[in-house]
């Protein structure tokens, strides 16, 4: 048998950008989705404590390791080893990394330099399109990470085509190498949970829509707080739950404004912010929802959207470029994000029905997930 590659995976549990680490996740356990001859040997490269433990209770794969982190994350680590090392003789952790064949996402580090092949990924280039959701340091350390890519001759991973297009327009002159690989998504098991104890957990009714995104400002909840607004003030009452963190240090007041606006429009009936909550206990809400809203200004590729086309969920979603190419041959809804009418008569449509349209007639996602693992491995090479 060929030896198997070996692949440093950069990972980090980080809740307020949930979306970079559920992509790793994701990429694990597409790659795991594979024939075994077929898998490669990973090497998690974690900075914490926290981001070790995370993955060694989320990751079943049968070929993997854990690689330090460095500077004071490596504090933690040299303790656990010395632990491990006194009581049963084993050191978890290498303080010297074995070559890598590829390392991904590639971020400059002495640990990271020492992979054959450096991989960097870019979730989208929002800052060029929307830079009032930014402040003026975002920017700045965005474009310079961007300038160092565009120029290097490694390799560059986005995850759509809408994304390589707006690379190719904003740097023509690129010297990196582009591959598009867009993700698929996998769940943990959540079919098992009660769905009246969990209705009765976060206070929900038995019908309602789901809004699941992080509460950055170019999410877009707005809108559909305006629209619950709108059928409110027709009679037509509605309930969406919204899950997600609620920071976006970006913009540190917009949480503060949604909480006013429902107060001051009096849909606190109508509306409940969940917050963060367990990943399952989301998926089990988001599949016995009447539909899922993702009114989202931009994306890379929605992680939300992801998720309905694996549970075969409908979606009345925002009409962006992304979108559509996400959802080609999809029973979805689109509408303007800037239209609350529009959005408004799509939820009372969806409210008067018995039951929920499925997204896709013939639902073959799983096909999706190796795709997303074997292109992976072709990009190494």
């Amino acid at each position: 048998m060929a030896k198997r590659k070996r692949i440093g995976l950069s990972y980090t549990y980080n809740e307020n950008w949930i979306g970079g680490t559920y992509y790793i996740e994701n990429l694990v356990n597409a790659l795991n989705a594979l024939n075994d001859e077929e898998k490669p040997h990973i090497v998690l490269l974690t900075d914490s404590y926290e981001s070790f433990r995370t993955a060694q209770q989320k990751f079943n794969y049968p070929y993997i390791s854990f690689q330090l982190g460095s500077g004071e994350a490596n504090k933690g680590f040299q303790l656990l080893n010395r632990i491990t090392n006194r009581l049963f003789n084993i050191r978890l952790f290498s303080q010297k990394i074995k070559a890598l064949d590829a390392v991904f996402p590639y971020y400059k580090s002495e640990q990271q330099s020492a992979a054959k092949k450096k991989i960097y990924w870019v979730a989208d280039f929002q800052e060029h399109f929307a830079p009032e959701f930014f402040s003026k340091d975002d920017i700045a350390s965005r474009l310079q990470n961007q300038q160092e890519i565009q120029a290097s001759a490694g390799h560059l991973i986005v995850s759509s085509n809408t994304a390589l297009g707006h690379f190719k327009s904003i740097f023509p002159q690129h010297t990196v190498n582009v591959n598009v690989l867009p993700f698929a998504v996998a769940h943990p098991p959540y079919q098992d949970i009660n769905i009246k104890l969990l209705l009765e957990k976060y206070q929900l009714p038995a019908r309602y829509f789901i809004c699941p995104n992080q509460f950055w400002k170019h999410k877009n909840q707005l809108v559909v707080l305006k629209a619950v607004k709108e059928l409110k003030a027709e009679g037509i009452e509605v309930t969406v739950a919204f899950t997600g963190n609620t920071n976006d240090y970006r913009n540190p007041h917009y949480f503060t404004e949604m909480k006013a606006f429902v107060e001051d429009n009096n849909i606190g009936n109508n509306v409940k912010f969940l917050g963060f909550i367990d990943r399952r206990d989301q998926l089990q809400l988001i599949n016995n929802a009447i539909a899922i809203i993702q009114p989202s200004l931009f994306e890379g590729w929605s992680t939300v959207v992801e998720d309905a086309k694996l549970m075969n969920k409908f979606l009345l979603v925002s009409d962006i470029e992304i979108h559509r190419e996400q959802l080609v041959n999809s029973s979805a809804r689109f509408f303007d994000p800037y239209n609350v009418n529009q959005l408004a008569q799509l939820l009372q449509q969806l409210s008067e029905r018995q039951t929920s349209p499925l997204l896709f007639e013939n639902n073959t996602y799983h096909e999706s997930v190796k795709k997303f693992g074997r292109t992976f491995l072709q990009i190494i090479g």
